[in-house]
């Protein structure tokens, strides 16, 4: 199944339907998240590119369900590309408070950007600097933060035979270690009673 996101920071689910030409079912994961059908068309519908809807898989935002961000808050999406759970963080602020997106890779924290963008997310902050630096820098700072981090991907062994022909278990342990470096600099950053949510999509154990 395709999974479809409503922006509430550009439209309504009433609208949303009606500018869709598929049906949507809701989604277990979140309000937002629906359920598309396998043959919906997303990528070049109008709605999509005005920014109504997010293609996302409604599973992927269980995450930022659990993170619970609250209009107001400082949240930091700490491995943000390429933006569908910054975009959705986004949606909950409401354009109150701030959404810090890091993305290690400068490629693809230009493609965070512009999603950012394309959703109306006006509150944000993107950067481009290893969590240590970032963290470090920010020390006890934000409410909440989001660790959705780089795996080994075998969540996605049924719909990308590429993923099947990367995996290792060499590849499995250097995720897994990449992962802790990554988790304790995010420690660092979340403020005393925060928050702060970590989540792969990935079945190993060693990686969660």
């Amino acid at each position: 199944f395709k999974g479809v996101r409503l922006n509430t920071l550009k439209c309504e689910e009433k609208t949303l339907r009606e500018s869709l030409p598929f049906p949507l079912a809701p989604s277990p994961f979140s309000p937002l998240s629906f359920y598309a059908g396998a043959d919906a068309k997303v990528g070049a519908l109008p709605a999509h590119h005005a920014g109504m809807f997010y293609s996302q898989e409604p599973s992927a935002s269980s995450a930022v369900t659990a993170l619970q961000p609250l209009p107001g808050e400082r949240v930091l999406d700490l491995c943000a590309a390429p933006g569908g759970k910054s975009t959705q963080i986004g949606a909950l602020l409401g354009g109150q408070g701030l959404l810090w997106s890091n993305e290690v890779v400068r490629g693809r924290a230009e493609a965070l950007l512009s999603n950012l963008e394309r959703m109306g997310v006006s509150n944000a902050v993107v950067s481009n600097c290893p969590p240590q630096q970032l963290c470090g820098a920010l020390t006890g700072w934000f409410d909440r933060v989001l660790v959705d981090a780089p795996c080994s991907g075998e969540g996605m062994f049924r719909r990308d035979p590429q993923a099947i022909a990367e995996w290792s278990p060499q590849h499995v342990q250097a995720c897994a270690q990449r992962q802790r470096l990554i988790l304790d600099s995010a420690v660092q950053a979340v403020k005393e009673g925060g928050v702060l949510v970590y989540s792969t999509c990935t079945f190993s154990l060693a990686e969660n």
